[in-house]
């Protein structure tokens, strides 16, 4: 029996505000809002991976061991872009020979430890193994 195929992606988080969640993916990243499902707003990333921002009763609780990690050849501008709309870096941009990525870092409104990286390999993507 083969693989069943995959679509898509959808990487969700968690919040006690959905207003403050929402708006920060919506006008601080300023991503494209695709789905209200109500209780769960759904923002595009690329065109095949999405993040979404969920205010549940029964949600999982903390951000401990998460980090959402989003790839884009401009660092440097993401982190100009955010900083001037308010947003606190923790650290980076910086270069990290040992997992050969040049990225930085930020906690969304919620906690969640935000990355924008880029590889150094412009092939990361093809499935060698080393």
């Amino acid at each position: 029996m083969s693989r069943p195929p995959i679509s898509h992606s959808i990487v969700f988080t968690y919040t006690d505000d959905l207003d403050r969640g929402s708006r920060f993916f919506r006008e601080v990243m300023e991503l494209d809002f695709v789905v209200d499902q109500g209780a769960c707003h759904i923002y595009r990333l690329t065109p095949l991976s999405y993040i979404g921002v969920c205010n549940l009763p029964d949600r999982p609780q903390g951000t401990a061991g998460v980090t959402l990690t989003i790839v884009s050849p401009d660092v440097d501008g993401w982190r100009d872009f955010l900083e001037a709309k308010g947003v606190r870096y923790v650290s980076g941009p910086e270069h990290s020979a040992e997992f050969g990525v040049y990225s930085s870092l930020f906690h969304s409104p919620d906690g969640y430890r935000v990355e924008i990286q880029s590889f150094d390999d412009p092939d990361w993507d093809q499935g060698r193994l080393a």
